[in-house]
């Protein structure tokens, strides 16, 4: 199986800032969120008020669209915009655990099992309008998933996602049918466990607008959607319509009048009239915090520190504090694996598991919370998403804080203190290693620095080696020359959207990326994990699998998570449907928000 075309992998050192609610289902563990005084939490079910059209919200971005074409950028900037005026084809409802229509109105799974075929049959809904008037059709679907997401001289990295790796180990692809004007079916080559991930997505894109262009030529279609577009040229289908980008100053979005969705009602979503957002320049990071306090924006995003100053005026400023719970995302630590840029012994070290489980141990997860994030995270242990119906909650690091169990661990496979009071290995060599990142983050660093103390108690030397973003790339990806270093990813639900991290052929395999042939026994089990993985739908198996794959991988430790941060979001009263977790996007993406009858007149201007 390839990579998918909704996902996009990044390395980042920056917090994922969405996570959880509560869960209540008979696979896993029941997921809450820890209370915090003074905050407000999202009570499931979800429940929406019927609200009124009108009202402006005010936000702001800080990056930059380089281009408006969905097919030829793969940047968050970028879909700001095309995620906002283009709709997706299915939603995963974490909660339930289950895939569910969203431009598909109903769909069916057909499993030929004597021949290893699977069908995947969509009818797409009969009310949806692109922004010029012209009805979306199966039409639509056919010729986005053919010419421009499965063209692989267009789009390589849609095209790649359409495949499928066969027994043999060829690839072949998956092909699309339509079967009238409202539905169609996607033809598998073999049977997978998961086959909405492969044809999910984001950006389909109306084909009266986009055949003319890539007819002519390619390259005009991949220039196509510039920044310099008309607003009024991006013709879309979702829930907002671009009315002005000004580069450096502003984004505004209006209401789709013909948008599909509509209330319990009957009344057409969204409520808000525009969506009105500011440039805000990342290297400002407490311009947004100011704007917010003065009124000028909606809702802000708590780093830890921003809770001592909004808490205690919340009330009085008429904003509520909105506790979302654990990111999805986490930071953690991993050692380069890879032979071919670092020393025999170092090499050694790095691969010992037993080093791993020993670093592991000397990381005091709760002090770096207290101290540097005023106790808003949790310390992690775990390598699949609560969210997964496999995840197997006593699966995990079993290696928390605990430096005498270090240090016996240390001594057992051979690194002692010498007299000087370093860590050597048997041959003398100084168990000494530069902990890399690219960020700048003062408190990024300040966690760092309390896992480098106590590092040096045991008497291994480390620094922080801060580097610029392409270096750093460079450096994991290309040239191989480093030691350690610390990042975040964003856990995904389902394991195998995680090809290029868990495959040892992966190029975001980090600790060893793009493996001719698996390094090790336990790389080589996890590689057939992920095919069984992908290609098993039964039940009691894809159970067994998974726990297989949480056994490997907390044994082995090939990266070392640390915590996940909670989320908080500030929100004033105003707003109605602002129903908010790390897994529930605010007002359902801002379809259902409404600003409340009282102050409708005042947002108006």
């Amino acid at each position: 199986m390839k990579n998918f075309s909704f996902l996009f992998i990044k390395i980042v050192i920056i917090f994922i800032l969405f996570s959880c609610g509560k869960l209540e289902e008979d696979t896993g563990e029941i997921i809450t969120i820890k209370d915090f005084p003074g905050t407000v939490k999202l009570q499931l079910p979800v429940k929406w008020d019927i609200g009124e059209t009108g009202g402006i919200w005010r936000g702001y971005f800080s990056s930059e669209p380089k281009s408006f074409n969905p097919y030829t950028t793969f940047d968050d900037s970028d879909i700001l915009v095309t995620g906002t005026i283009l709709d997706y084809l299915f939603e995963y409802d974490h909660i339930k655990r289950e895939w569910s229509g969203n431009l598909i109105k109903a769909y069916e799974v057909t499993i030929d099992t004597e021949n290893d075929k699977m069908e995947l049959i969509c009818e797409l809904r009969d009310d949806v309008y692109w922004t010029d008037g012209i009805q979306m059709t199966t039409d639509d679907i056919i010729y986005w998933y053919d010419e421009l997401e499965g063209d692989p001289d267009f789009n390589p990295k849609g095209a790649d996602g359409q495949m499928v790796t066969m027994d043999d180990g060829t690839e072949k692809r998956i092909t699309v049918e339509k079967i009238n004007q409202y539905k169609y079916k996607y033809i598998f080559p073999r049977i997978v466990a998961n086959p909405i991930i492969n044809i999910n997505a984001f950006n389909i894109t109306p084909k009266h607008i986009w055949e003319p262009v890539k007819s002519r030529s390619l390259e005009e279609a991949k220039d196509f959607w510039g920044i310099d577009t008309p607003p009024e040229e991006l013709i879309g289908n979702g829930p907002f319509i671009l009315e002005e980008f000004k580069a450096g100053e502003r984004l505004i979005f209006k209401r789709n009048p013909n948008y599909w969705k509509k209330d319990e009602k009957g009344n057409r979503l969204p409520y808000i009239e525009k969506n009105i957002n500011i440039f805000i320049p990342p290297q400002n990071p407490t311009a947004s915090l100011l704007k917010f306090q003065q009124g000028e924006l909606e809702s802000y995003g708590l780093r830890g520190k921003d809770m001592a100053t909004l808490l205690p005026e919340a009330e009085d400023k008429g904003y509520d504090i909105w506790n979302g719970g654990p990111a999805t995302g986490y930071p953690f630590i991993t050692f380069n694996q890879n032979p071919q840029e670092i020393p025999e012994w170092k090499n050694k070290i790095y691969k010992n598991k037993k080093f791993r489980h020993a670093i592991s141990c000397l990381i005091d997860r709760k002090t770096i919370i207290n101290q540097t994030i005023n106790g808003f995270a949790e310390p992690y242990f775990h390598f699949v998403s609560e969210y997964n119906k496999y995840y197997n909650p006593n699966y995990a690091n079993p290696y928390s804080y605990n430096p005498e169990q270090a240090i016996e661990i240390l001594n057992d496979i051979g690194l002692t203190k010498n007299e000087n009071g370093f860590l050597t290995d048997q041959d003398g060599n100084k168990v000494k290693f530069n902990i890399m990142v690219y960020s700048e983050d003062k408190v990024l660093h300040d966690y760092i620095n309390i896992i480098i103390s106590d590092l040096e108690k045991v008497g291994i030397q480390s620094t922080i080696e801060v580097v610029d973003i392409n270096l750093y790339i460079q450096k994991v990806l290309t040239t191989f020359d480093w030691d350690c270093t610390l990042y975040v990813f964003n856990n995904p639900v389902f394991t195998e959207q995680w090809y290029n991290v868990w495959k040892s052929t992966g190029n975001l395999h980090i600790w060893y990326p793009f493996q001719e042939t698996p390094a090790t026994d336990w790389e080589a089990r996890i590689d057939e994990l992920y095919e069984e993985l992908v290609f098993t739908y039964e039940e009691d198996e894809v159970k067994r699998l998974y726990d297989e794959f949480q056994q490997i991988m907390l044994d082995q430790l090939p990266f070392i998570p640390i915590f996940r941060k909670y989320q908080f979001t500030a929100v004033y009263k105003k707003w109605g449907n602002f129903n908010w977790d790390t897994i529930h996007s605010a007002g359902d993406d801002s379809r259902r928000l409404y600003i409340k009858k009282e102050f409708l007149d005042q947002s108006s201007h």
